[in-house]
């Protein structure tokens, strides 16, 4: 493959990847996504012949952006206090770049949760179990409370992704304009350390 193909290749995913995450796969359409790319549709199918493969590649890769940079907070050997806050720090990283990331990951898994199974097995994703070992041992030293690996990992997902998937609600409900909100974030993140390391009993080793 030429250059030019490879630069119009990655043209197409970008705009593909945000076609996407606006509408989401049911509501994407090849001519929206020629469009957005500034090419003509004959060249969108030539590249890909269906929205089902150009949508099943986009997924992909924007999964596999997705969780390498919080499996690989959560498997490192950083202390559990820091790795809370870095896990916090890399998930608001990452949405603050993608912001419309969340809402199509979540839509996407409901749609279709095969997907995500076959990609999780693809990847060979597993548990964090460097994670919960920590969390575990922790436990056993009496310097968290008694809580579950599982629901830890949940509370902190779901903790950290709601105010992007909730965006719209919460401008509405607070007044919030679009830099109110962008400070409420930053404000937030600060806040969600302290508040789950408060609301397990963190204490430092």
């Amino acid at each position: 493959m030429t250059d030019e193909q490879l630069d119009t290749e990655e043209q197409i995913f970008e705009a593909a990847s945000r076609v996407f995450q606006r509408k989401g796969y049911a509501g994407a359409r090849m001519q929206e996504i020629a469009d957005e790319a500034d090419i003509n549709k004959s060249m969108l199918h030539y590249y890909y012949r269906s929205k089902d493969k150009l949508f099943t590649q986009v997924y992909q890769r924007e999964m596999a952006r997705f969780f390498p940079v919080i499996f690989g907070v959560m498997d490192s050997d950083d202390p559990l206090g820091q790795k809370i806050e870095q896990l916090v720090d890399a998930y608001y990283s990452f949405l603050n770049d993608n912001p419309k990331m969340a809402q199509f990951i979540i839509t996407e898994m409901n749609q279709n949760p095969q997907r995500l199974r076959d990609f999780i097995k693809g990847q060979g994703i597993h548990p964090p179990q460097i994670f919960f070992k920590q969390i575990n041992k922790a436990k056993q030293e009496g310097r968290i409370a008694d809580v579950a690996p599982e629901q830890l990992m949940v509370s902190i997902v779901g903790l950290t992704l709601f105010p992007f998937i909730g965006r719209t609600m919460i401008k509405a409900i607070f007044d919030f304009d679009e830099q109110q909100f962008i400070q409420f974030l930053q404000d937030r993140k600060t806040f969600l350390v302290d508040f789950i390391l408060n609301a397990i009993n963190y204490k430092p080793s």
